[in-house]
């Protein structure tokens, strides 16, 4: 089981997520932000990719890149992302990128401990977390027998035909090209169908699919043709209601396409 994504920032710049989607792109993972609290380190594109993924039915998730040098550090950092994320549903796990070079004043053991603290707050709150490191990281500056067990890894590891170990997604390249993005994008493989395990286990935003109880939506696929003011006729019985359509699907303006897969509030 394979699918295709990618993951952006800023540096991308205005993406037209519709040419994206139509390149088989079936998932993005979108950088959030980087370090602790601060208006300025809220990636000025976050919410704006967001909406563009969902708006088109990319399943989407988000990174934060982290600065810590302690535990408590990166727990600062994770009550950031989650203010960030609140309300905010994401099909694939909200990832911790480890990587920067001034960790490598720090031991194994607290750059450990970093991506525990961190994982642990954002599972706390109801996701699913995952942490991201190159190959050289993982084996060299992790305790690696201590987070696999626990978390998923996003890999990085570019330039060979196939992962060294084994992950739960892997970044094959950060050359690739993808319709509607100027210039080199990161491309990824996913090897879990995680839109199910969200749904399933109720994390990042979704109720347990095998709760009724808990279900207050039902999934439309968009036909040729429609409006989101004919659907809203059609299901909820006023027109009104299609702002309820547009806030449950994180929608910025009316419009849809076919093959879209909207959710409608029961």
């Amino acid at each position: 089981m394979e699918f295709k994504g990618i993951d952006v920032s800023k540096w991308q710049g205005n993406i037209n997520w519709n040419e994206v989607k139509k390149d088989e792109t079936e998932f993005a993972i979108i950088r959030e932000g980087w370090g602790k609290k601060s208006p300025t380190q809220i990636d000025k594109k976050f919410k704006e990719n967001y909406e563009g993924a969902k708006t088109v039915g990319i399943p989407t998730s988000c990174y934060h890149y982290s600065y810590a040098d302690s535990a408590d550090d990166a727990k600062r950092e994770a009550e950031f992302c989650l203010e960030n994320i609140r309300g905010m549903q994401f099909e694939y796990p909200v990832c911790f990128d480890i990587e920067d070079r001034t960790m490598l004043s720090l031991s194994n053991r607290q750059r450990t401990d970093i991506v525990k603290a961190f994982c642990s707050e954002i599972e706390k709150a109801g996701y699913y977390a995952m942490f991201y490191c190159n190959l050289n990281w993982l084996n060299n500056y992790l305790i690696k027998e201590e987070l696999l067990p626990k978390y998923d890894l996003w890999l990085a590891q570019w330039n060979v035909g196939a992962p060294s170990v084994p992950c739960g997604i892997w970044q094959k390249s950060d050359k690739g090209f993808i319709n509607g993005i100027s210039g080199n994008v990161d491309l990824d493989i996913a090897y879990k169908n995680y839109p199910e395990i969200m749904r399933n286990k109720g994390l990042n935003g979704f109720n347990k699919e095998n709760n009724p109880e808990n279900i207050h939506y039902f999934e439309y696929t968009v036909k040729k043709g429609d409006t989101l003011w004919a659907i809203a006729q059609r299901y909820l019985w006023s027109g009104t209601k299609y702002k309820e359509i547009k806030t449950l699907n994180a929608l910025n303006s009316d419009t849809i396409y076919p093959n879209q897969i909207l959710k409608i509030p029961k």
